[in-house]
């Protein structure tokens, strides 16, 4: 009789110790895949401020095509469009996340504060190159290659992306080079 009242004490044992064994590894795996949904969150946050950056710079390749062209017509040296970058802008620009921007909520009134962000990035354009320019028409068409970098700061991590881009730019010069 004693051998059986032993016996489903290490029984119940065992199946506490599995029990306790599947709901560490459980744990441990939801642990895992929390920080890889952030990772992924934040990498997809570089990305579209990537994205975001490469709007802007066609936007001004597009808007302003004969300066554009002239800046490398004249050996420009440097970035031409050195002044796309979102730190430039106070207003859309985002800043690293700190102590005080902790309480940042979107759905508490006051605690989303259009000068408070949870998370900091920017992006910027990292080189222009003029690759082509096709000029015996008096619809001029310029070859560019643009590539923009961003970063975003999520708390102690830094993602980056880049995007590279080729496009053509037409622009009209009536016959004037």
């Amino acid at each position: 009789m004693h051998n059986k009242h032993g016996m489903a004490i290490v029984v119940v044992l065992f199946f506490s110790f599995s029990i306790a064994i599947i709901l560490f590894f459980m744990l441990q795996s939801n642990t895992n895949l929390a920080y890889q949904n952030k990772k992924t969150l934040a990498q997809m946050q570089a990305y579209y401020l990537a994205h975001s950056g490469l709007q802007h710079a066609k936007l001004q390749l597009r808007l302003l095509p004969k300066e554009s062209y002239e800046f490398f017509a004249k050996n420009g040296a440097g970035n031409a469009f050195a002044d796309i970058d979102s730190g430039n802008y106070p207003p859309t620009a985002m800043r690293s996340f700190n102590a005080e921007k902790s309480g940042y909520n979107l759905f508490k009134p006051g605690k989303a504060l259009d000068n408070m962000f949870p998370y900091g990035g920017k992006y910027y354009v990292d080189s222009i190159a003029l690759m082509g320019s096709h000029d015996k028409m008096k619809m001029v068409q310029d070859s560019y290659k643009l590539v923009v970098k961003a970063e975003v700061d999520v708390r102690s991590e830094t993602f980056t992306e880049e995007l590279v881009e080729e496009l053509i730019v037409s622009r009209f010069t009536g016959g004037i080079k």
